[in-house]
C-alpha cells in the first residue's frame, strides 16, 4: 500500500499518532501538500461522512479523525504556504450571535486554508454588525456562517439582511453550514451557498469564488 492510501486509512481510522507521520512522509516522496490533502486527508474525511451518516461509526470516531487531519495539516502548513503563490479568495467567517460552538467552523477553516483561501476568523457568538464590518474592512470575497443552535438560526438569516441593508449583498458570496443548516434554508434566506461538511464546504468555497 502507497504512503497517500496509508494516509487515508490512517484518517478514517483517526491514528492520531501514525497519520502526521505518514503526511510527513508523503512530502519527503515528493508529493505535494494540494495532493497529499485532496487525495489522502480530503478522500479519507469523505470515507468517515459516509460512515457516520451510515451509522457505522459515532461523534467520537469523527472527532479523532478530525483530529488526526488537523496534525497532518499542522505537519504540512510550512510546505503548503511555501508551494502556495496566491490566496484563492479572502474569507470572513464565524460563528454566528448567540452560539459558541466553533469546532465544525474550525474543521472547515483548517481545510479552505489548506485550499489556498486566506481565512480571517472572529470567532464565535458574532452580531450581524460585526459580520459586515469585517467583510467591508477586509474586502471579502467569501462571508462563512456557522450555527449550531436550531435556535440560532434566526441569526444567520439576520446577518444576511444586514449585508442587504448595508449594501454588501451581491458584492460578497455568503456561505452558511452546521447542524440544523439545510440547503432548503440557506436558498430560503438568501444564502449563495450551502455546506453539508467540511469537504462540501471548501468545494462550495471554490464554486463560489471561482473566477475571482
Amino acid at each position: 500500500m502507497t504512503s497517500i492510501r496509508r494516509l487515508e486509512c490512517a484518517i478514517v481510522k483517526g491514528d492520531t499518532q501514525k497519520a502526521p507521520v505518514l503526511a510527513a512522509r508523503c512530502l519527503l516522496e515528493g508529493l505535494s501538500p494540494a495532493f497529499i490533502i485532496e487525495a489522502g486527508l480530503l478522500r479519507g474525511l469523505e470515507t468517515v461522512g459516509r460512515k457516520w451518516k451510515s451509522y457505522e461509526i459515532f461523534i467520537p470516531n469523527v472527532l479523532v479523525s478530525a483530529m488526526a487531519t488537523k496534525l497532518c495539516l499542522d505537519t504540512l502548513h510550512p510546505a503548503l504556504l511555501a508551494s502556495r503563490l496566491q490566496p484563492l479568495a479572502r474569507v470572513v467567517a464565524g460563528t454566528v450571535e448567540g452560539d459558541v460552538h466553533d469546532i465544525g467552523k474550525n474543521i472547515v477553516l483548517m481545510f479552505m486554508e489548506a485550499a489556498g483561501f486566506d481565512i480571517v476568523d472572529l470567532g464565535i457568538d458574532v452580531p450581524p454588525e460585526d459580520f459586515v464590518k469585517a467583510v467591508r474592512q477586509e474586502k471579502a470575497d467569501l462571508l462563512l456562517l456557522s450555527c449550531l443552535y436550531t435556535v440560532t438560526m434566526h441569526a444567520v438569516e439576520d446577518t444576511i439582511v444586514a449585508l442587504r441593508k448595508a449594501g454588501l449583498k451581491g458584492k460578497v458570496k455568503t456561505l452558511v453550514g452546521g447542524a440544523p443548516v439545510t440547503a432548503d434554508f440557506a436558498s430560503g434566506i438568501g444564502a449563495d451557498g450551502y455546506g453539508a461538511d467540511a469537504v462540501d464546504g471548501v468545494r462550495k468555497a471554490k464554486e463560489l469564488t471561482a473566477g475571482l
